[in-house]
Parts: C-alpha cells; sequence; structure tokens
C-alpha cells in the first residue's frame, strides 16, 4: 500500500482527505519520531493496514523550513528543476482531539501482601510489562492493540490484600488490559480461597 522513508530517526507519511464519508478537508503530514526499530515497525503496520483514506509516501526531497524567507527560497529552487517539480505546502500544527482513557480495577484478595505482590510480578512479566518506577509500581505495556501506562498500589488488611491497578492509555489498549487483568486476578482470588 505505502512506502517508507526514513529521515534522522523520524518517519514521514501525508494522509490525504478520504472518500469514507469523512469531514476532514485537508491533507496532514505526520512526523513519527521513534527510538527503536520496534516502535517503527509499529507505526509502519498501522499506516500499510490502514483501510480509511489514501496515505501515501510523498517523492522526493522532502524538508519543514521556518523562518526562511519562503520567496527566495522558492525562487532559487526554480534555478535548480522545473516549476512542475516543486509542491510547497503552508503546515499548521494541528491537535488531535483524542483523549487518553483510564481504566481501574480494584479488587480483595484473601492472601497476604507478600502472596499478592509475587502473583501481579508474574502477571506483569507476562505481558511483557517494563518498569517505569519500581519505587511507584508503574509499568508500559506493549501489546497487538497497542501501549499503555499501568500502575498498582497494595493494602493490606486483616490477612486481605487490595489491590487497585490503574490503566491509562489510548483505545482500545485501556479495555483490552482491563480485561486481562480482571481475569487474572478473579482466577487468582479464586485460588485463594
Amino acid at each position: 500500500m505505502t512506502d517508507t522513508s526514513h529521515v534522522d530517526g523520524n518517519l514521514f507519511r501525508f494522509i490525504m482527505s478520504n472518500d469514507s464519508g469523512s469531514t476532514d478537508e485537508y491533507e496532514h503530514l505526520f512526523v513519527v519520531e521513534y527510538e527503536e526499530d520496534t516502535e517503527r515497525k509499529r507505526v509502519e503496520y498501522l499506516f500499510n493496514n490502514w483501510e480509511e483514506g489514501n496515505i501515501t509516501r510523498p517523492d522526493g526531497i522532502i524538508r519543514i523550513t521556518s523562518d526562511v524567507d519562503y520567496d527566495d527560497l522558492y525562487e532559487q529552487l526554480l534555478t535548480k528543476v522545473p516549476e512542475e517539480q516543486i509542491t510547497s505546502y503552508e503546515l499548521a500544527r494541528s491537535e488531535p482531539t483524542v483523549d487518553k482513557q483510564t481504566k481501574r480495577i480494584e479488587r480483595t484478595i484473601n492472601a497476604p501482601m507478600d502472596t499478592v505482590e509475587s502473583f501481579l510480578n508474574y502477571v506483569f512479566s507476562k505481558r511483557k510489562g517494563v518498569v517505569q518506577s519500581a519505587e511507584h509500581n508503574e509499568y508500559e505495556i506493549v501489546t497487538k492493540k497497542g501501549r499503555a501506562d499501568v500502575r498498582y498500589t497494595l493494602s493490606e488488611d486483616d490477612g486481605t490484600t487490595t489491590t487497585r491497578i490503574i490503566i491509562e492509555g489510548y483505545e482500545p489498549t485501556p479495555s483490552f488490559l482491563s480485561e486481562f487483568f480482571e481475569k487474572e486476578l478473579d482466577e487468582f482470588s479464586a485460588s485463594q480461597q
């Protein structure tokens, strides 16, 4: 469907206005920075499999300019290549209206806090959670549905432990992980009866 263009660790794409009933009348340039190849691959997969509209990679040399004399630069480009080979766009940063979602899970388990914490460590490793802050029990979890930040707290009272898990991210990841953690905690809780 599309090709990739890697420039200085960024992935450039145009997403064109689509024919699927969207009111989006503009072309958008997406610049996605990535630190690891796995992030690049996830973004590539998303662009390559997007079903609405038209996503293409611009041909040629792409540069974003600021604080330059536009007319002067354009005139100089015309001395290098024919005018029909030059296309310029005026860019304005667009702010999406997508909000982060938060899911909260609370379960009281009939087990000591050490046992519950050991189980949670197992569950986070099962989901390949990456510790962001060991002190605050904060993890990053990446799934096929996307990525989310997950943290938990534990409190003990009369031999039971209350577990509170907070999942933050963009849908469908929080809902997916919420179902996963609820199932794991419910099964673990049932085994502790």
